[in-house]
């Protein structure tokens, strides 16, 4: 039981968010959209599409476009 309790602990994905001085909401989806596609990495295993992404890239690729960056609590 325990294993199972780990392996679920450790596919628990972070949550983070992206705030910008007068960004809609279509603007924020576009930008998230072009730094997931910059951030893929399609040689990574992983279960899911989405745990191919490589957070720290797509979250230096959204500061760059000017969003703060901060993970969710």
């Amino acid at each position: 039981m325990a294993l199972v309790l780990g392996l679920l602990a450790g596919c628990a994905t972070e949550r983070w968010s992206y705030t910008k001085p007068g960004v809609t909401p279509a603007g924020l989806d576009h930008d998230l959209g072009a730094c997931r596609k910059d951030a893929n990495r399609p040689y990574r295993f992983a279960l899911t599409r989405s745990r191919r992404v490589d957070l720290d890239a797509l979250n230096r690729c959204m500061a760059r476009k000017g969003y703060a960056v901060r993970p969710d609590e």
